[in-house]
């Protein structure tokens, strides 16, 4: 399980915002001094740590006598929070979209670096995936068994929920390509097609896709990343490029 604080500041609040309301979570009603002892955190930052917390709702406060009492409001209001945090992003969306933008002729180049950034691109391109928009692969199926095997079993999961996506993959026929052809010829919709390249020419340990007008390149070996090029003009050649290994390729 993740550390309690963590997802705690997960929801937006910063780390000692975070181990305040978690030592109020321990402690139940509680004076000021007493948070500020347990969570390690200076009197002056509780106080402010606090305010800040009673203001989300995530501290309830009640006079007795002189004396004012802290207690942590449930956690499903950490949940409340970060939904609201995500309404809020998802209606600014078209206006961070429109700030995104940049002049079609001027290509966006985005490099990713490490498995994380692997995986979000390969979540981004499944999420593309349908039958109206093609999706073209050219893969070395070995690499992506070693290095991001995770990313192929959801692949898989993705098929096996989608409806006739469009997808074309050229694969690097050696054994592992030659093996996961099969598997996926399974599954495969009429949309579907697959192919194998020679192998008298070494192959990379990368996966290069092109969905949309973004073309990425991921290298799977030693330093791992991910360069996301988004260009029509760039797009449209590398088609090309694939369509001529297409008519080269052999069939199942």
């Amino acid at each position: 399980m993740k550390n309690p604080t963590v997802l705690a500041q997960n929801s937006g609040l910063d780390n000692k915002q975070a181990a305040v309301y978690m030592t109020s979570l321990e402690l139940g009603e509680a004076l000021i001094s007493d948070i500020s002892r347990k969570a390690l955190v200076k009197r002056s930052t509780t106080y402010l740590a606090v305010d800040v917390l009673v203001t989300l709702g995530l501290l309830s406060v009640k006079t007795v006598g002189k004396r004012k009492l802290y207690s942590a409001v449930h956690p499903r209001r950490l949940l409340g929070l970060a939904r609201f945090r995500e309404k809020e992003i998802e209606s600014a969306m078209p206006e961070l979209v429109a700030l995104y933008n940049t002049p079609k002729e001027k290509p966006k180049i985005q490099v990713f670096e490490g498995m994380e950034g692997v995986r979000s691109l390969y979540r981004e391109l499944y999420a593309s995936l349908s039958s109206k928009e093609e999706a073209l692969w050219i893969a070395r199926i070995g690499a992506l068994r070693e290095f991001a095997p995770e990313g192929l079993a959801e692949y898989k999961k993705v098929l096996r929920s989608l409806v006739n996506p469009k997808i074309r993959e050229l694969n690097y026929g050696d054994e592992e390509g030659i093996k996961w052809s099969k598997e996926i010829k399974r599954l495969q919709g009429k949309n579907h097609h697959i192919r194998l390249l020679p192998t008298d020419f070494e192959f990379g340990f990368s996966d290069n896709l092109i969905f949309g007008n973004k073309l990425a390149i991921f290298s799977l070996k030693k330093s791992v990343f991910v360069m996301v090029i988004e260009s029509a003009d760039v797009v449209k050649t590398y088609k090309a490029l694939f369509e001529w290994a297409w008519k080269s390729a052999a069939t199942l």
